[in-house]
């Protein structure tokens, strides 16, 4: 990642949080992503996030960093997501996300960086894209990483933050092979959650291991529901106001310029 891109991410950033541990959700980019966290850092996951609960396994354990978590208020968080409405919106200091630090709102949307969390959290830490051209694919299709590529009314903001990324090679991936031949190498990417415990099924997660080039890391043991969440999605957010300066919000992220999608807390210590 380019200096002064990596200089405008939060300092907790740039070394180990002591006494912290890992909140993910159910996909294959947060447990990638929580994967590398482990290597860099030694951070161990503790806290699991759904569209309507959250889960720990350890409840004593207090501080966590999101990871895919589009986060509100100051929590620590790494994500990619548009969490803004407008520049009048409430900032959350501590996310640790592209758009979040260049100030992208629901405003200027398409000016975004439409990667994977990983692929950002990867940067950050300068840690090697995959050996293998399909490696370098199989990261791409993650979130849909390539999509901007191909559509010439993006491919210059894409390639752009690409670059500021420092990994110009996925560019030249890119040009080499067509949108549909990335994306065949997108498998299911998302883990199943039952009766408190976390499995991402094979053949799946063991094909992303191979690909990515490092294991996957999934607690074994059961978690406890801490709180119940609910979700809810608007086509039209300018009618309901500004979420980010409610209290109650756990996360907001906007799924296109007029789309959001919103979860704040229903009951905490819930059952």
């Amino acid at each position: 990642m380019i200096k002064q891109l990596k200089d405008k991410f939060p300092s907790w950033t740039k070394e180990k949080q002591e006494s912290y541990y890992l909140s993910g959700t159910d996909d294959l980019d947060s447990l990638a992503t929580m994967s590398i966290l482990n290597q860099v850092f030694g951070y161990e996951q503790n806290m699991y996030v759904t569209r309507d609960g959250i889960y720990m396994l350890d409840t004593s354990i207090k501080n966590h960093i999101g990871v895919d978590l589009a986060c509100l208020g100051d929590r620590y968080t790494y994500d990619n997501h548009v969490t803004l409405r407008d520049n009048k919106s409430k900032k959350n200091p501590n996310s640790a996300n592209i758009n979040s630090v260049l100030g992208i709102t629901s405003i200027n949307y398409h000016q975004k960086c439409a990667f994977s969390t990983l692929l950002q959290v990867m940067s950050l830490y300068d840690i090697p894209l995959p050996s293998t051209d399909e490696g370098k694919m199989f990261l791409l299709s993650i979130d849909s990483s390539h999509y901007g590529h191909y559509d010439s009314k993006y491919q210059g903001i894409h390639n752009n933050y690409i670059r500021q990324l420092g990994y110009d090679e996925l560019i030249n991936i890119m040009n080499k092979y067509t949108k549909e031949e990335i994306s065949s190498m997108r498998m299911n990417e998302y883990l199943t959650f039952n009766n408190g415990y976390l499995t991402y099924e094979e053949p799946y997660k063991s094909h992303a291991e191979k690909l990515l080039g490092y294991e996957l890391i999934l607690p074994t043991q059961q978690f406890k529901q801490v709180a119940k969440l609910e979700t809810n999605y608007s086509d039209c957010p300018f009618l309901i106001g500004d979420v980010t300066h409610d209290n109650m919000m756990f996360s907001c992220a906007f799924t296109g310029q007029s789309k959001l999608s919103y979860t704040k807390y229903k009951q905490i210590r819930g059952e």
